[in-house]
């Protein structure tokens, strides 16, 4: 686990245009703050830097610029040197060489994973900025436990970098850079008021749990108690809350916190490839041995719960088309990817990720895979026709079976150790009975034992062992109904206990002097036993049941079997005659009460004692040694005779009964056969429709196929002559929401792809001219084309057609604008 530092840390982001921010920032930070700040941003790496001076005049802080290995103090200002990497190692900030090409440069979100590796606390401020750097170091950042403050991107003269962190949900706080310095303030406060944990700590997480169950459907109470309090803890900063009691009664006064907290457990942040060598070996000893195993033969099936914003099932799915592109023969790839949170899933299905990925992916990777637009990498259709993004949850919904691998990383060091077995139970009974495990770093597939045999221990790469599971997988428990009261909430000690009154000694005194018994349903089956009845039990050879007639002993069976005839079928109660029962040697006659109990609201049942009536009569001829008489035994002999008659007396009624049942089935099987006969008659003239049918639809979707496959070439003939014509142009709806544009329109407006359903007039551009949504809506309310040059703060001269956008049934849907650069024009020559 991470350790805490012994004093907050402040990692504050952003590009060169972002220093009126930090000025205005650091203007209202008191010189007894109590953390350190590390400023990293983009500068020139041609020329010495001057940022130390020029914060220095807006602060009372000390201030050191990085040059080598410079240990953290409290209350003191850093800041990154030019051309130089920085990271955090325990409490010394150390800078180093980048590797990467001067582009594709990404020192702020370098840093925050080194902050994010070393600690489990901290602070991450992202201010004005082109591009994407810091989006996934924030990130990262709030999964080890850190509070994420972004500039209001109305606010930044360059608002990629807050709009990117923005978008993958890694903001807490969104506010102007003067009030942000007032926001970190009082969380440091807030921090160093939170107070020690208590002695009914458990109980307030137990009932927080239980809260989160009744408003988002989810139980988090098997997750390890570390992460969650981790988790509760940051909530507990963002809301000012300084104990667990006070946390969970803003929770229940707040409804949106619940969300928040939800999805802060959830945790979703993950990245391309993490732990590359890993993921070689998976190429190697997984994806290879599957491809050769299936030859073509049926589809490559792939699961990756718990996915995340997507980057480690994209991963997966370019390792399988890097191997299915070495084979002549290529299978069909499916891969699914499930997580709990809908907004990660949104992210994933966009597939749309800052620039700073590269840090992460190849060149020959995001060459093949990626497209880049703008500040941001798109994935390539290739790759997500592979995937199928579904909310799921791996502990409550039935799993997918059939699967050739299941790849699920860093989730299980989340639960504890009973629902881990739970888990890879399920993910054994997903997989083939060869398929292919892949886990984190921290976690293993060996316990339980014999569902997986490890292939490379390191690599946490595990294969099915294909052994049958005796046990079926707990789906039950895993869905067990949520009762606070019996499941979470800690029984509390009582004072003392009472003792117990005259009611309840009576019933101890019957539950110790009353005869052996047993309760038994409707079906004859054993519901429970008292203390003492196992001696008249003995458990049949075969298949284990719980019939009663089967598991007393054999002399009792038969008379058992009268009595609860009589119980269930005639409502009476019955007593037996003694039978000779032997134990260990010796014969004890036992009597056999059985009577019926009817309870309001339950199934009838049948209550049977076991009455012994001492010791067996002796042989006949000590009983003559005795004295007794003959006529003693002729009566007794004259009793045992009467019971024998009245017991084939009843046997004869049950078989007639029972004669009687079968024939009325019978008649009832003769009818049931008649009508199947009638029914599969129509089934098949059904089958006959549905065959028709079927060769209809295939036709239709075979002509659905041509002109799904015309309009995509239609549409990649539009994108390319789009793309070809170079020009800047823009279409809006009729309320100026963006619909679509081409690349080159981001040199003249602040937007990206994510902006599309937005109102053009909500962005900021380099255009001077102030009449632009006038001239709009004025084309579009006369319908005709305006062409006009005007000027950009850049000095540039753009020519600008605004035609109406009509439909196929000539309707006006909204505008096209174009923009084309007139500045390098040739003059026009003089005519003599």
């Amino acid at each position: 686990m991470l350790p805490v530092p012994p004093f907050p840390i402040v990692a504050i982001g952003g590009s060169a245009g972002s220093i009126p921010a930090l000025l205005e920032f650091f203007s209202r930070i008191p010189a007894d703050a109590g953390a350190a700040f590390v400023v990293v941003i983009h500068l020139d790496p041609e020329h010495a830097s001057e940022l130390s001076e020029v914060i220095g005049t807006r602060t009372p802080l000390p201030i050191t610029q990085v040059n080598g290995t410079t240990p953290l103090e409290k209350n003191h200002i850093y800041v990154i040197p030019p051309n130089r990497r920085l990271y955090l190692s325990e409490q010394d900030l150390r800078i180093a060489e980048f590797e990467e090409a001067r582009g594709f440069r990404a020192p702020i979100d370098l840093f925050f994973r080194s902050v994010a590796e070393t600690y489990h606390d901290g602070f991450g401020i992202i201010l004005s900025g082109a591009g994407s750097d810091g989006s996934i170091g924030v990130n990262l950042m709030k999964e080890s436990g850190a509070i994420i403050l972004v500039q209001d991107p109305n606010e930044a003269p360059f608002n990629s970098m807050p709009r990117s962190a923005i978008a993958l949900g890694s903001a807490d706080f969104v506010l102007p850079a003067a009030e942000i310095a007032t926001q970190v303030v009082e969380l440091i406060r807030t921090k160093q008021n939170l107070k020690p944990p208590e002695d009914d700590d458990e109980e307030v997480i137990v009932r927080i749990l239980a809260y989160l169950r009744v408003r988002t459907g989810h139980d988090f109470s098997q997750y390890k108690r570390a992460s969650l309090m981790r988790r509760m803890s940051r909530r507990m900063q963002v809301v000012r809350a300084t104990s667990l009691r006070d946390y969970l009664t803003y929770l229940r006064e707040h409804s949106g916190e619940a969300q928040a907290l939800f999805e802060d457990i959830l945790i979703a942040v993950t990245k391309f490839f993490r732990d590359s060598q890993f993921f070689d070996k998976l190429a190697k000893i997984v994806v290879a041995p599957v491809f050769d195993k299936k030859n073509g033969a049926g589809p490559i099936r792939v699961w990756v719960p718990a996915c995340a914003t997507g980057e480690e099932a994209y991963s997966v799915a370019m390792l399988l088309l890097e191997e299915a592109s070495r084979r002549e023969i290529r299978p069909e790839i499916q891969v699914f990817a499930t997580d709990l949170d809908a907004h990660a899933l949104a992210i994933a299905r966009e597939g749309c990720y800052p620039a700073s990925i590269s840090t992460d992916v190849t060149d020959e990777r995001l060459r093949r895979f990626f497209i880049l637009e703008g500040d941001e990498y798109r994935i390539r259709r290739e790759v997500r026709d592979l995937l199928v993004f579904s909310l799921h949850n791996v502990l409550r919904d039935p799993p997918f079976s059939r699967v050739d691998v299941v790849c699920c990383r860093n989730f299980l060091i989340y639960i504890n150790r009973e629902l881990q077995h739970k888990v890879l139970n399920t993910f054994h009974y997903a997989l083939l009975p060869d398929g292919f495990l892949f886990l984190g770093s921290s976690e293993t597939a060996e316990h339980p034992d014999g569902l997986f045999r490890p292939l490379d221990r390191v690599a946490r790469i595990y294969q099915s062992t294909g052994k049958r599971v005796d046990d079926p997988i707990p789906f039950p428990q895993l869905l067990r109904d949520f009762r606070p009261s019996d499941t979470l909430l800690p029984r509390l000690p009582t004072e003392g206990s009472k003792p117990p009154g005259i009611a309840e000694q009576h019933r101890q005194a019957l539950a110790e002097f009353a005869p052996p018994s047993m309760l038994v349903d409707e079906m004859h089956r054993i519901v429970h036993l008292s203390e003492g009845a196992g001696q008249y039990m003995n458990v049949p050879p075969g298949t284990p049941t719980f019939d009663s007639t089967k598991f007393v002993r054999q002399e009792l069976s038969a008379e058992l079997s009268i009595g609860l005839h009589r119980a269930f079928e005639e409502g009476q109660s019955s007593f037996s005659l003694p039978i000779s029962v032997q134990f260990n040697g010796h014969s004890r006659n036992v009597c056999l009460q059985v009577s019926p109990v009817h309870n309001a609201g339950s199934q009838p049942k049948a209550l049977v004692l076991f009455i012994e009536a001492g010791p067996a009569e002796i042989p006949i001829d000590q009983a003559s040694d005795e004295g007794k008489t003959s006529d003693t035994l002729v009566k007794q002999l004259q009793e045992e005779l009467a019971a024998t008659r009245g017991h084939l007396k009843h046997m004869r009624q049950q078989y007639e009964t029972a004669t009687e049942n079968l024939r009325a089935a019978n008649e009832e099987l003769q009818s049931i056969n008649e009508e199947y006969r009638s029914t599969a008659e129509e089934l098949e003239t059904s089958h006959e429709e549905l065959q028709s049918m079927n060769e209809e639809l295939q036709t239709l979707n075979a002509e659905l196929k041509l002109k799904l496959d015309a309009v995509s070439s239609a549409h990649n003939d539009l994108e390319n002559l789009i793309i070809a014509t170079d020009f800047a142009t823009l279409f809006l709806d009729r309320n100026l929401c963006i619909k679509r544009f081409t690349p080159t329109v981001r040199e003249y407006f602040n937007i990206n792809a994510r902006d599309e359903g937005r109102k053009i007039t909500d962005f900021t551009n380099q255009l001077d001219y102030p009449e632009f949504e006038r001239d709009l809506m004025t084309v579009m309310q006369n319908g005709e084309k305006f062409e006009k040059e005007i000027p950009t703060a850049n000095h540039l001269v753009l020519m600008m057609r605004i035609r109406p956008y009509r439909t196929a049934d000539t309707r006006i849907d909204g505008v096209v604008v174009t923009f084309v650069d007139l500045t390098n024009r040739q003059p026009e020559e003089k005519t003599n």
